[in-house]
């Protein structure tokens, strides 16, 4: 057995404890209503999909929460002047771009960090850790969104094994 968290003999993957009923959006919901679905449902992302449930994208509550922010620049760039600004543009380019959004589409970080079905539990929590990720889609080929992982699933998932290890351990002795 190669890599991923060995609970017993078991390795666990994605589509062991993965949520399958994606509540998902598509690419012309508002920011207004995307405001709205995150006050309205227990979510900290929520996945943008295509036709065939193709993965475009996903908007986390902190993508709106920048929104509502204006994006601060250093203050050096005040005291030289407009043109040191100017020429540094291109590093808040994707920051100005999520000021003026109107829609998911314009909002949604496209390059999405994803897992398979397949993919063990350890993978996946190593991923969530190193990336700062509260919620991992789940796609098949091609880009198709099947499921998503949150930390509360990977908790969930932790706590009904180690339960499950007690449980027939407690069985084992009454046994013997």
């Amino acid at each position: 057995m190669s890599g991923g968290i060995i609970m017993g003999e078991k390795i666990i993957k994605a589509k062991d404890f993965m949520t399958k009923y994606v509540f998902s959006i598509p690419p012309d919901v508002t920011v207004h209503e995307l405001v709205k679905l995150f006050v309205t449902h227990p979510v900290s992302a929520v996945p943008v999909v295509g036709d065939d449930n193709e993965l475009l994208g996903i908007v986390s509550e902190g993508d709106l929460l920048y929104k509502k922010v204006k994006p601060k620049v250093p203050a050096y760039l005040d005291i030289l002047g407009a043109n040191i600004y100017y020429c540094g543009f291109g590093r808040y380019e994707r920051s100005f771009r999520k000021l003026l959004a109107t829609q998911a589409a314009d909002l949604m970080t496209k390059d999405v960090r994803c897992v398979t079905p397949e993919t063990d539990m350890e993978t996946i929590m190593n991923l969530m850790i190193d990336e700062h990720l509260k919620t991992v889609p789940v796609v098949e080929k091609p880009n198709r969104l099947v499921g998503i992982i949150t930390r509360h699933d990977i908790l969930g998932a932790i706590a009904a094994t180690e339960l499950e290890e007690k449980m027939s351990e407690n069985h084992k002795s009454t046994e013997e």
